[in-house]
């Protein structure tokens, strides 16, 4: 056996030891995943009551649709009976602060590329999205608010601390306004989503669509030190599942097709009423 043959048996063997390292290093990646998903399940399961209190505080005062159950909304009616407005909200704040810390530290998570966030959508599903709109109220400081002449000083003033609150916070609550954004776009590139929610969320974005974008772009550089400048045209192209498409090319939604589903869907609720 010359030395070239000898030669080309070790690289060869090399080669299928690097190969096996890197199938080895990928399935460590794989398993580290998973358990830090399991990890994020875990901790959520064990928030659902903070979770309710925020969307409690974040709806209008006696609005129907609510995450909690009867025996905790009473609950809660009767603690929020004792507000004062010289002493902080401490059950409140609490919540808001539990609840958006996971956030931040998902969206963290993603931003940094450890997590996909196809990955971590059914962590939260569609129950998430549904309390959108009382979400976005506490996070958005420039989100339009309805004045409630009826609501009472109590509510108003809880949800006002908790608005204070992540203000104060403006790094965990620019993480969670991103998460939620990557969250929309999954559920409508899911279908998670009534067409007439998505397409009144589309709508909005026309407008919205760069304050998002470049909301996403700073935060991404901010939690990597770099450009990033793989990760960040990714996220911004799986926002677009939640926009209208302005190429064949791109992600995003088809009007007409919307518009479409969106009749389709209102027939079937219709015929269900029938």
């Amino acid at each position: 056996m010359n030395n070239e043959l000898i030669m080309s048996i070790l690289t060869a063997l090399l080669v299928l030891v690097g190969i096996a390292q890197i199938k080895m290093l990928f399935s460590q990646k794989h398993q580290n995943q998973l358990a830090l998903l399991q990890d994020y399940r875990n901790r959520w399961w064990n928030l659902k009551k903070q979770w309710a209190t925020v969307v409690y505080v974040g709806r209008r005062e006696g609005d129907y649709y609510q995450v909690a159950d009867q025996s905790l909304l009473k609950a809660l009616d009767k603690v929020k009976g004792e507000y004062y407005l010289s002493a902080p909200t401490v059950w409140a704040l609490e919540s808001v602060r539990d609840v958006s810390n996971i956030f931040s530290d998902i969206c963290i998570r993603i931003l940094q590329g450890h997590l996909d966030i196809k990955d971590v959508y059914p962590i939260f599903g569609s129950e998430l999205l549904r309390q959108g709109r009382p979400l976005r109220i506490l996070l958005d400081v420039y989100y339009p608010k309805d004045h409630d002449p009826m609501e009472g000083r109590a509510h108003g003033g809880i949800r006002k601390e908790l608005q204070d609150w992540l203000i104060y916070h403006d790094g965990i609550r620019r993480r969670c306004l991103i998460l939620i954004d990557l969250l929309w776009a999954e559920g409508v590139r899911l279908g998670d989503i009534c067409p007439s929610d998505i397409k009144n969320a589309a709508k909005a974005k026309i407008y919205t669509a760069k304050k998002i974008n470049d909301r996403l772009s700073i935060e991404t550089r901010k939690v990597n030190n770099s450009m990033c400048l793989i990760r960040i045209p990714k996220l911004k192209s799986h926002l677009k599942h939640s926009q209208y498409r302005k190429g064949f090319w791109e992600n995003g939604i088809d009007e007409v097709e919307l518009s479409e589903l969106e009749k389709k869907w209102e027939d079937m609720l219709l015929r269900d009423y029938r």
